[in-house]
């Protein structure tokens, strides 16, 4: 759907596991590295009505209780499945890298290993690609960055390293799994 943003896709990614209350979504937005895309009472709430409007959510009675849990439709699971098979592109590796691995978890069960598979092989790539340019970069700027600059540019350096390694190891422990 045209409108729907990284924060619905990513409650679509939570509520496919499981149905989960508007707390139990915020609590794990607070809660955990989520909290890292947003995730306020003041985005959740409009997020789910959204999701709801749209169709790609619905509100459930808990039986004995005054609570509701959202769960996620048919439309919903097609609309997160679609998302999910997105290859990753280069804007995401240079502006929320982080993203992609919140997408890659959210592959199971929905996503067949061999899409999962290619998805690491693609994430690889880009920021293997990303960063030959920051490389290039950084060897013509280096004598003229201030040093804690410096110092900062090099940790992103590395943190695009691990994640690359990140993918290898991931595709490993995948394909494993695979032969048990």
């Amino acid at each position: 759907m045209k409108n729907t943003t990284t924060l619905d896709y990513i409650i679509l990614g939570l509520i496919q596991q499981e149905p989960l209350s508007g707390y139990r979504i915020r609590k794990t937005f607070e809660d955990t590295a989520l909290g890292n895309f947003g995730g306020s009472p003041g985005t959740i709430y409009p997020a789910l009505k959204r999701l709801e409007k749209n169709k790609l959510v619905e509100k459930q009675h808990v039986e004995g209780s005054s609570k509701s849990n959202f769960s996620i439709t048919g439309t919903g699971l097609s609309e997160l499945k679609l998302w999910l098979k997105a290859p990753p592109a280069t804007v995401e590796i240079r502006k929320n890298p982080q993203l992609l691995v919140l997408k890659f978890a959210f592959m199971d069960p929905m996503i067949p290993l061999e899409q999962k598979i290619e998805y690491l092989e693609s994430m690889k790539y880009e920021l293997e690609n990303y960063l030959k340019e920051l490389l290039d970069f950084f060897r013509k700027e280096k004598n003229t960055m201030p040093g804690t600059g410096r110092i900062a540019f090099e940790h992103g350096l590395l943190s695009y390293r691990a994640s690359i390694e990140w993918c290898d190891l991931a595709k490993r422990s995948l394909q494993s799994q695979e032969t048990e």
